[in-house]
């Protein structure tokens, strides 16, 4: 409490802020660095003290005022997420605060329906220097609207700025002065990408809202080419495991593999479970030019017609990718499990691996399904086994609490030049649930151990839903007649409860996208936290350090944990960092999570472009005073606007969640199965417009 104290004094004395080096040499002299850096997150979470820019510290000025990242919905609201919880910001109070910004925010004496509730008071850090929409000259000036919803106002462009653009094109406009108090933001064309009828530009536009990368510098490419596409020397500290039958499971269409399986009974039952993960690490060390441009991306992501990934594809598909046959360094997680999938004992350690097949979901399916398709006897034994043993896991993980949702993911088909074809739908099945839980089981005892070690550590933690969003779930679950009475103190079992009450209904996918929206987001964290979706006590991030930038972090953690060298070199010096790039990560999983939905959502809006006229089936998925959205079997969903029901005269029910004929006294309700046809598919906007029929 003493050094907690004598730290914010000294903040709140200096006008400019303290770096922490400064801190350590001041009020935490004397202190052990561990306990400075924990204080200093403390008061950070705390809300007492803001970290920007990263190592920089301040305190804020009250108690009422925070700072974080300004998260805005296309209906004009936002939230800013900060270390004490979200804070809801209606557009009237964001004063000039763009989507993504970093933002500190007076918090008022009063709440709202949505939560805590607040105004920005100024930007600490704006995300958006460049904003793309669509480009319209009127005169000497020209006007550029966000295709981005979430980004609010518009872009004046004087003809200097121009860059060539004409009426109607979308652009990327560069913002020279942003807008302020009667002020409008303004700016200069800095790319023109067409119109947004040309091939390939509707994805394009959904990878500048996102701002994501999409090429890697000369310099890092060369950086990737130097490092060999062959394992060098076996150090003393691996286990040799390429003796190991060893096999990886993965989509049909992946090209980077981060994990592979190896499983074999136990004598008296049970079994022994290897999880062997890529050892990135070993190629990309803290603060290299490569591991530099992996902190930016923090993420691949994988869009519709695309994959941006997080590190050069030289490491992500070669020499770090468990392709087949050839040998791969890799971090293993080994451990003993009783015939009810408890763990007996574990072991972590640096291995080497030569995976003997690349397995795909559709296969082993097949295979378990069929008894048949097998590559060889030991691997049909592998399976099974691992089959048996993943069940395990998951009863085990059930039982505790664990949250199994049910959800579809739709698989967009394009034709060369990117326009849809089909759509698949993918459904969680024993292969991927297999997988699924072997994850988890290694997760957890990666974060277990360290946890037990008090080692430092980033942590993926899920934290209990906000009592007003299971409150505004509430009247649908009155209203479906859901056995719960009372959702404002909701367990992982009150959830297990209504996801099996909902399993064999029509509406469960439905109900299961509402649950789901009511539980707040995972996210890293540089402290240890539960998971409440998982009813774990310690989780992280392990198994994908190909595609995840936490992974990677961890898999340093653990292999200097292990080494006892944490004090030491570049990961003493990645471990003063934590804090934030948790939350980067945080942040742009979030942004990676939307644009891969967006890149979906435009292809499927075109795909029912092409279907306009036609009747198809549905179900409601969401009401409001406007009207009904629909969503189709293929997963895409449109709107049917109130002024389309020709049929009465609709009102929205807010207790009910339903659309009331006032003349008949029909309902349009959630969950509702309607047929409807498509009237319109404006790609651009990728709104899809509907009817009842």
């Amino acid at each position: 409490m003493r050094v907690r104290k004598s730290i914010l004094k000294e903040l709140k004395g200096s006008e400019r802020g303290m770096s922490y080096a400064e801190i350590a040499a001041g009020p935490g002299k004397g202190i052990r660095p561990a306990q400075v850096r924990e204080t200093l997150s403390q008061l950070v979470r705390s809300g007492q003290v803001t970290e920007h820019p990263p190592g920089h510290f301040s305190a804020l000025a009250s108690r009422y005022e925070l700072t974080g990242r300004l998260s805005v919905n296309p209906r004009g609201y936002g939230f800013v997420s900060s270390p004490s919880g979200d804070v809801y910001v209606a557009g009237r109070d964001m004063h000039g605060a763009m989507h993504r910004d970093l933002v500190a925010v007076r918090l008022f004496q009063r709440t709202h329906g949505m939560g805590q509730a607040g105004e920005v008071l100024r930007v600490e850090e704006r995300a958006n220097d460049r904003i793309v929409g669509r480009f319209d000259k009127q005169g000497r000036m020209a006007i550029v609207t966000p295709t981005d919803r979430r980004v609010q106002g518009d872009v004046f462009v004087g003809r200097a700025g121009f860059g060539g653009a004409v009426t109607g094109q979308i652009v990327v406009v560069k913002i020279t002065q942003f807008a302020g108090p009667g002020t409008a933001a303004q700016g200069v064309v800095e790319e023109v990408l067409g119109l947004d009828t040309d091939p390939g530009v509707d994805v394009e536009i959904v990878i500048r809202e996102h701002g994501l990368r999409t090429e890697f510098s000369q310099a890092i490419d060369a950086a990737a080419a130097a490092i060999p596409d062959v394992i060098g020397p076996i150090g003393p500290e691996r286990t040799d495991l390429r003796d190991l039958l060893t096999v990886t499971i993965d989509p049909v269409d992946a090209r980077d593999f981060d994990d592979a399986i190896s499983v074999e009974p136990r004598e008296g039952g049970g079994w022994r479970l290897w999880v062997h993960i890529a050892d990135v690490s070993h190629y990309v060390e803290w603060g290299d030019l490569i591991d530099e441009e992996a902190v930016q991306r923090a993420t691949s992501v994988y869009l519709v017609d695309r994959v941006l990934p997080m590190l050069p594809q030289r490491l992500s598909n070669g020499i770090c990718s468990l392709n087949p046959g050839v040998d791969r360094f890799t971090m293993t997680a080994e451990f003993d499990l009783d015939a009810t999938g408890a763990p007996l004992s574990y072991r972590l350690y640096p291995s080497v691996i030569c995976s003997d097949h690349r397995l795909d979901y559709d296969a082993v399916d097949h295979m378990l399904q069929t008894d048949s398709g097998w590559p060889d006897a030991p691997s049909k034994r592998l399976l099974r086994s691992f089959k048996a043993c993943s069940a395990a896991l998951g009863r085990r993980r059930v039982d505790r609490g664990g949250l199994d949702f049910e959800s579809v993911e739709a698989k967009v088909w394009l034709d060369p030049e990117g326009k849809p074809l089909s759509v698949t739908l993918h459904e969680r099945s024993v292969a991927t649930n297999m997988i699924e839980e072997a994850m988890i089981a290694a997760n957890e005892v990666v974060a277990r151990h360290m946890r037990d070690h008090e080692a430092p550590m980033v942590y993926r933690i899920h934290e209990d839903p906000a009592p007003d969003a299971l409150a505004a779930i509430a009247p649908v679950l009155k209203e479906f007649d859901y056995p719960v009475k009372d959702i404002g103190s909701a367990t992982p079992r009150t959830f297990q409860k209504l996801i099996a009450y909902a399993a064999k209904r029509p509406e469960r996918l439905l109900m299961n996208s509402l649950l789901l929206r009511a539980l707040k987001r995972a996210r890293y964290v540089d402290y240890l936290d539960k998971h409440f979706g998982l009813a774990s006590d310690a989780y992280c991030h392990f198994t994908s350090p190909i595609r995840r930038y936490p992974d990677l972090i961890v898999h340093r953690l653990l292999k200097a944990q292990l080494a006892g060298t944490l004090d030491v070199g570049a990961v003493a010096a990645m471990v003063g960092e934590l804090d934030w790039l948790a939350d980067h990560s945080s942040q742009m999983e979030r942004e990676a999570d939307a644009a891969e939905k967006d890149s979906v959502k435009v292809k499927l809006t075109e795909l029912m472009a092409q279907r306009v006229g036609e009747v198809f089936d549905g179900i409601i998925s969401g009401v409001t005073t406007q009207g009904a959205y629909v969503q189709l079997d293929n997963t895409a969903e449109g709107f049917v606007h109130v002024s389309r029901m020709q049929d009465d005269y609709y009102e929205f029910d807010a207790e009910r969640f339903l659309l009331r004929g006032s003349r008949s006294g029909r309902n349009r309700r959630l969950g509702e199965q309607v047929r409807v046809k498509i009237t319109d598919a404006i790609i651009s906007d990728r709104r899809i417009e509907m009817e009842f029929v």
